[in-house]
């Protein structure tokens, strides 16, 4: 999925702050002071240090292979609501988001933590163009299984145009199939190709019968997330039928459309003010 828009920080400074902070260490409490309070810590740790983690992202992948051999076996199957007209002789072929996704971001968002920076396009941009972020677990044996089957893999992501040949070589780095530009479709790679997916899952579903959709937001399965967390959720169950079936999430509770929504998905908001608006969704059935 996407990240979220850059604050304030200049492009140029953006770098040299992330040149600094990727040579950073901790030693003892230098450094502490407002890492150790930072908001997305614990977040960040959990998808860093937990067991529980990588079972939760090996088990989704766990469950894809088996709805994929189902799908394969039925005909009329499809994942994508952008599928229309006779598609039941197409080749088949599986969507997936790239960040969080099949691909670990959590060393990004763990320089930032220990530099004291907020996300930063500029920042996230050199991050992108290390072509270093690590495979989740289960994504490549997955993906090495459904390219055995003979189903075309596409990477839908909400990185931009300039980063896709990156993008392509960190997925082929890490032992991901179609690991080339031709299957990765970045945000603004056509004039069509915005931030919500749709047309990009229509695009795929044209010349083939879509099987599968992976990803951790809501965008990556259906359009019109970007509203009100209960909305969210009623969105999401409208759909409730393809949870677990034609769509497989996978956990992702650093950043994402979620957590924009809390505060109104006001990104200019100061931080103090967006944990108040967090604070506010609190429930303790009182």
């Amino acid at each position: 999925m996407v990240r979220r828009r850059s604050t304030a920080i200049a492009a140029v400074l953006a770098v040299a702050l992330m040149v600094s902070a990727c040579s950073m260490e901790i030693d003892g409490h230098d450094g502490c002071t407002g890492a150790c309070g930072d908001e997305r810590l614990n977040s960040v740790l959990w998808a860093q240090t937990a067991a529980e983690y990588a079972m939760v992202c090996g088990q989704s992948y766990a469950l894809a292979r088996l709805m994929l051999d189902e799908a394969l076996a039925d005909p009329s199957w499809t994942a994508a609501l952008e599928q229309s007209g006779a598609y039941e002789d197409l080749p088949p072929a599986i969507i997936l988001d790239v960040d969080e996704t099949v691909l670990d971001n959590a060393a990004f968002d763990a320089r930032l933590i220990r530099a004291g920076l907020d996300y930063d396009s500029g920042l996230w941009k050199t991050w992108v163009a290390e072509e270093r972020a690590p495979a989740l677990e289960g994504a490549a044996e997955f993906l090495e299984y459904a390219a055995s089957r003979g189903v075309e893999i596409f990477y839908v992501t909400n990185r931009k145009e300039v980063s896709r040949e990156a993008t392509a070589r960190n997925i082929a780095a890490v032992g991901l199939p179609s690991g080339d530009p031709e299957h990765v479709l970045c945000r603004n790679g056509r004039e069509d190709w915005g931030r919500d997916k749709t047309t990009r899952r229509g695009y795929v579903a044209e010349g083939h019968r879509v099987l599968l959709l992976l990803g951790d937001n809501l965008n990556d399965f259906v359009s019109g997330g970007a509203v009100p967390p209960a909305e969210r959720v009623e969105l999401a169950s409208k759909h409730r039928d393809m949870w677990g079936r034609g769509w497989i999430t996978l956990p992702n509770s650093i950043y994402g459309q979620w957590d924009d929504a809390l505060s109104g998905f006001d990104d200019d908001l100061p931080k103090d003010e967006k944990n108040l608006k967090r604070m506010a969704h609190l429930e303790t059935l009182e």
